[in-house]
């Protein structure tokens, strides 16, 4: 396996050497469509609900992000994505809002 391209951290202002995957949330949405099926996998758990579209990060389809939290005290959040878009597959990375993190994992 060869990397396509190594992001630098600098650019998204995060912590490399200090950060922990904290889940994976899967945004399964029918093209065009108001509401998503919101899909979460935290600390071995499955919790699925059906939401708004704001935080996927694909603005028509599907998506599916890792939510990586820096290990210090009031460290950032950003989610590494994986979204299609008109026969392409694009490797995002976005950064986090409390708003964001509280819609999601209200319930986890």
């Amino acid at each position: 396996m060869s990397k396509l391209k190594v992001l630098n951290y600098d650019d998204i202002d995060f912590e490399e050497c200090s950060s922990q995957q904290f889940a994976t949330v899967l945004f399964d949405r029918g093209e065009d469509a108001e509401q998503t099926l919101i899909t979460i996998v935290k600390d071995g758990k499955i919790n699925q609900f059906t939401g708004d579209n704001k935080y996927n990060p694909s603005l028509r389809r599907h998506a599916s992000c890792v939510y990586v939290r820096e290990e210090f005290e009031d460290g950032k959040t950003i989610k590494i994505c994986t979204v299609q878009h008109k026969g392409l597959t694009l490797i995002e990375v976005h950064s986090v809002s409390d708003d964001e993190l509280n819609y999601l994992f209200k319930n986890t």
